[in-house]
């Protein structure tokens, strides 16, 4: 007898399925986005620090690193010898002294122009498999290997050479006449992301900046034959006391005259900002995948309550016929358990594919060398454990409310179904335009405010995840469009020529103003500090010595004046004033390198803050070009900024120079917001398919929501076609009703939106990107596209039931009994 009731159950709960499996394959789907994103999201943390512990393992990637301020060097040994000599040497496991060099290269592209870019010229000892310490691992060609040494091979850094679309293999030019012969194309540990001085920790820096890696003895011969170092890197003993080898071998920089800093691997940008990056990133897609999970979760909720509601006029019956509660409470929830099912398993499938989803984003975001996105059971279970219980939960309430009734209460379906209380007892006293059917789309939302409140909050949730990205986007934007105006106001075709380290100001504007087209130039000297306040938390930054008269450029002043000549001033942005808690008028101190003899030593100075710049990246100060002689630098510079005739661009000036030795760089004034730019792409593309997803969803719920109104208003619709209103009409009213559940979703998700956007900006970035002052921003086209998603998809999705209404069985829709 049991067998054969259970029999009786599946056999009419596929009946139903057969009748509305769109409904339910559609609910399940919306459940599934929300369950298999949100797991996706939930991952990315986990995914991206496997990916980066296993990728600076199997690199070897140093324990601490010894950089000689930029434009120094030291004889070959004079590192190691360091090294060995504090009493801390038994605990470092090995050493490798290298040669960091600024240049330019020129690379020949099949059927185009030459490529001319700035570059880094990395010189490390090799090993059988390479660098020991800091390994280059090839993404395609070869690697460097111990044959290489002292041979003009190298690797080029594989990020510059995907974004130029460069082969694996091919030659490189460098300014003094030599040709390196590139193998392959890699990276190593310091450049799993590329971020330029000045740029911050953004990255993106491969867009415009090469990276070569070679033998030690390679740069040491292109950087004229001296066995010359300026950096060294240590991988320490398991367990070794990082921070005494460090304290010691800062001491023993300070005894031996070198001016430098001594770093760990968790100080460099590409570490730092990876880790950071993880968990921060995290706290941002936290807020998306939940918005997706609750929009997801409201509307499932919403859209399964209302298909039971709509069938309440047959547990109506049912109930007069004398059927036991029991048996009338079954055949519902068994369409939950359907719908619950279909999540689940749609779900499952959607979380599988996005870890390969994910991964492709997150290998062109970080190119890794070994990157792993495995399912994350635990993570998928917590939200999947949601689209479990709530259709199953959305079914139970209304069957329980409609038990509870009688029959006759039960049978009346709808919006004459709702109790004349609240918002619905208001709607009788409303005095509203129009004829009575005109207002109709009004009173009904009104008279089942329980049911409208879910709707919009589904909606209003999923259009919360589309402002937050679009406002997210549009405040980068406008952030980076704030920090080029500032760098190119009044001179936007400004070109800046770095140097290779410290040389003649004189001699340095000779050589520039030798290039054709130059209209005018002025030497700027620029010094790496760190900036830093009693109360507050240091960074590091560059400060720039000019002529704060300058034709060519100088900084804006939102306040303040510009630094005295001769006067221990300086002019620091205004995020910088917000971090070190200080106004225009009071002292911050700077640590900045000062020469002595033919070395370098650490100076602090405190210094009076005369004015404040706009420009929302707080690394940038700015003062009177006489303090270089604070610093032992009077009369040199390391930087030209200059104009360049009408009609003369970039490339032709860096083309003339490009044979100049001491010429590093040649690049628009505008390059570090250009490379911020690329950098934000990058990262929009993991926000981009939260996009894509939250749209689905929108589309869905706005589909399952008119779906479930016509079925739910099919008795009202009959009546008024009965009555003689066109098939037209009808759905006008229908379109009516979507239209104001898509005005209120799209007002809660504004509203929310911009509470995230804010938490983020707040909470989240300052963190993340601790440099970057963001200004927020939502630009009017973004907001007419949440507008069109939010309120025009849901006004017409009542349009696809278009047919419905015309095919309807007007008689027989309403036969009370059958």
């Amino acid at each position: 007898m049991k067998a054969s009731r259970l029999s009786f159950w599946v056999r009419w709960s596929l009946r139903d399925l057969r009748s509305r499996w769109p409904l339910v394959l559609a609910i399940g789907a919306v459940l599934a986005i929300g369950t298999g994103v949100s797991a996706g999201l939930g991952s990315m943390e986990r995914w991206r620090i496997d990916s980066n512990d296993a990728s600076f393992e199997a690199l070897r990637a140093h324990d601490l690193e010894i950089s000689l301020t930029e434009g120094t060097s030291a004889p070959a040994g004079t590192l190691r010898r360091l090294v060995e000599r504090i009493p801390a040497a038994g605990q470092v496991e090995a050493v490798d002294e290298r040669l960091l060099l600024p240049t330019q290269v020129e690379v020949r592209r099949p059927g185009a122009e030459p490529l001319l870019a700035p570059a880094e010229l990395v010189g490390s000892p090799l090993g059988p498999q390479g660098p020991a310490i800091d390994g280059v691992y090839a993404f395609s060609g070869r690697a460097l290997r111990g044959g290489d040494e002292g041979r003009m091979t190298a690797v080029l850094e594989r990020g510059f050479a995907t974004y130029d679309d460069l082969p694996s293999q091919g030659e490189l030019r460098l300014p003094g006449g030599e040709r390196l012969r590139y193998v392959g194309l890699g990276s190593a540990p310091e450049y799993f992301l590329v971020t330029r001085p000045g740029g911050g920790d953004f990255g993106g820096a491969e867009s415009q900046f090469a990276v070569v890696f070679t033998s030690l003895g390679t740069a040491q011969r292109i950087a004229g034959g001296r066995p010359s170092v300026n950096n060294a890197v240590l991988l320490l003993e398991p367990g070794a006391a990082v921070g005494e080898v460090r304290g010691q071998l800062e001491q023993a920089l300070s005894g031996a005259r070198l001016s430098g800093e001594v770093t760990t691997m968790a100080e460099e940008p590409a570490h730092r900002v990876l880790y950071k990056d993880a968990n921060g990133d995290q706290r941002l897609l936290d807020v998306f995948a939940f918005l997706i999970l609750a929009g997801a979760a409201l509307a499932a909720f919403n859209l399964a309550t209302r298909i039971v509601e709509a069938q309440r006029r047959e547990i109506g019956v049912g109930m007069a016929l004398g059927v036991p509660p029991r048996q009338l409470a079954i055949r519902p929830l068994l369409l939950g358990a359907q719908i619950a099912l279909a999540g689940t398993l749609l779900g499952l499938a959607l979380g599988l594919m996005m870890g390969e989803i994910f991964r492709g984003v997150l290998e062109d975001l970080l190119p890794l060398p070994e990157m792993r996105t495995p399912f994350e059971v635990g993570v998928f279970v917590r939200a999947a454990a949601i689209g479990l219980v709530l259709p199953i939960a959305a079914t139970a309430i209304p069957v329980w409310r409609g038990l509870r009734q009688t029959p006759m209460e039960a049978i009346r379906i709808g919006f004459r179904s709702a109790r004349g209380s609240g918002i619905a007892g208001l709607a009788k006293h409303l005095r509203l335009p129009g004829s009575s059917v005109g207002q109709l789309p009004l009173r009904n939302a009104l008279r089942a405010p329980r049911r409208t409140l879910l709707t919009v909050l589904g909606i209003g949730a999923v259009l919360s995840v589309l402002i937050a990205f679009l406002g997210l986007i549009d405040s980068f934007d406008a952030t980076v469009d704030r920090s080029e105006a500032e760098i190119a106001q009044g001179n936007p075709d400004r070109i800046v020529v770095s140097l290779d380290g410290f040389h003649s100001a004189r001699a340095a504007q000779r050589i520039v103003e030798s290039a054709p087209g130059v209209a005018a130039s002025e030497p700027q000297l620029i010094l790496p500090v760190t900036l830093s306040a009693p109360a507050a938390e240091g960074f590091r930054g560059m400060i720039t010595l000019l002529d704060p008269e300058s034709s060519i450029w100088a900084p804006t002043l939102s306040s303040g004046t510009a630094p005295a000549p001769g006067a221990a001033e300086v002019v620091i942005s205004e995020k910088a004033a917000d971090d070190l808690g200080v106004g225009v008028g009071g002292e911050i101190e700077i640590a900045y390198p000062r020469r002595r003899g033919s070395g370098y030593a650490e100076e602090r100075a405190e210094v009076r803050v005369s004015g404040l710049h706009p420009d929302p990246f707080r690394t940038f100060a700015y003062a009177d070009s006489s303090l270089a002689a604070v610093a032992g630098l009077a009369g040199a510079a390391n930087q030209v900024s200059l104009t360049p005739r009408p009609g003369v661009s970039r490339d032709q000036i860096a083309r003339a120079l490009f044979r100049v030795p001491v010429v590093a760089s040649v690049e628009r004034a505008t390059t570090t917001s250009e490379l911020i730019r690329e950098r934000l792409d990058d990262f929009l593309g993991v926000l981009r398919i939260i996009e894509a997803f939250a749209l689905a969803l929108a589309l869905l719920i706005a589909f399952n929501s008119s779906a479930i109104s016509i079925d739910e208003q099919r008795r009202e619709n009959a009546t008024m076609l009965a009555f003689g209103l066109t098939t037209a009409r009808t759905m006008a009213l229908a379109v009516g009703e979507g239209l104001i559940a898509g005005i209120l979703g799209t007002l809660a998700g504004l509203a929310g939106g911009l509470l995230v956007v804010n938490w983020v900006v707040s909470q989240t970035l300052p963190e993340t990107l601790p440099d970057l002052g963001l200004v927020i921003d939502i630009a009017p086209a973004s907001l007419l596209a949440v507008v069109v998603v939010g309120v025009v998809s849901v006004a017409l999705a009542p349009l696809l039931s278009t047919r419905r209404i015309q095919k309807m069985d007007v008689p027989s829709t309403l036969r009370v009994m059958s």
